[in-house]
């Protein structure tokens, strides 16, 4: 087992150098991400129409957005447009949930088999609270190169940009609907994300948050509002847990068309044994629904 920790570290530490050459060469991500409802990716949420907001509400905007981009007046007013939007999208939602996907940040969570059974079962479970659920995808990074890069450079702790953002809309929310709280999800690397994002908003305490799969590179803080998995409540998660071992016998095997018995993968072709989560999954659901239970019921 030593020797299995010492290769991990030394492909970790290799990953790590190679990612950070190219995150030097690229640029940093100072763009806006993303916000899209659940599975409605052609149209994201923004609004031109600043009547449409109170005043006060528009005038936050504009200043949270101003704190984010400085003197770019462009960016800045993208920024104060997709605050406006999300308020108006949350008004008469009891408990906003925000998806930050796996991979390098650009799916929705209806293109994650496991997880869109979680989430259904989330949404399920808190409506038969009797309230009322809006399911946000948070669209961390463009598609392509650019977005490759930026997400390697926030993985490895470069720019933090995109928590702060995350926290910045988050806050934006729970300020102006005082009666509505905000769960933060994510899978695999985008647990990363939801990290950074709680124990920015840890004296929040209308903010909350669901992980599984983080990496194992990945520290967690025990808050009392973030839930942490990873075990997916059948096996250990191999990715999750630094299972180098399992993770190479895994894929060794399929290259001779030796399937796992347990699903899950890392980047979509790397097997990783356990780090699939289903709602199928019954101390998983247990898990979960106890967590729900214990902060909104």
């Amino acid at each position: 087992m030593p020797s299995d920790v010492h290769k991990l570290n030394i492909f970790v530490c290799a990953f790590v150098a190679l990612s950070l050459l190219g995150v030097l060469a690229a640029p940093s991500p100072v763009e806006p991400s993303r916000l899209f409802l659940k599975g409605e990716q052609d149209d994201y949420i923004s609004t031109e129409d600043i009547k449409s907001v109170p005043e006060n509400v528009a005038s936050d905007a504009f200043k949270q957005a101003g704190k984010l981009f400085g003197q770019n007046s462009i960016l800045t007013d993208e920024f104060a447009a997709q605050l406006m939007g999300s308020y108006l999208e949350c008004e008469g939602a009891d408990i906003v949930i925000i998806f930050n996907p796996g991979g390098f940040g650009w799916d929705s969570v209806v293109n994650s088999p496991g997880w869109l059974s979680v989430m259904n079962g989330i949404t399920e479970t808190l409506a038969d609270m009797d309230y009322n659920v809006l399911v946000f995808d948070y669209q961390r990074s463009p598609r392509g190169i650019e977005g490759r890069l930026s997400e390697s450079a926030v993985f490895f702790g470069v720019h933090p940009f995109k928590s702060r953002e995350l926290a910045v809309r988050v806050e934006f929310l729970t300020r102006h609907f005082p009666e509505t709280r905000v769960l933060i999800t994510g899978e695999s690397n985008g647990s990363n994300i939801v990290e950074e994002t709680i124990r920015r908003l840890q004296d929040n305490p209308r903010v909350y948050a669901i992980q599984t799969g983080p990496p194992v590179i990945q520290p967690t803080k025990d808050l009392e509002r973030s839930l942490v998995l990873r075990h997916n409540g059948v096996i250990p998660d191999s990715f999750s847990q630094g299972d180098v071992y399992t993770i190479f016998r895994a894929n060794l095997e399929a290259l001779f068309g030796i399937y796992q018995e347990h699903p899950g993968d890392i980047l979509l072709y790397i097997g990783a044994p356990g780090h699939h989560y289903s709602w199928e999954y019954q101390q998983l659901r247990e898990v979960i629904s106890g967590f729900l239970v214990k902060h909104f019921g």
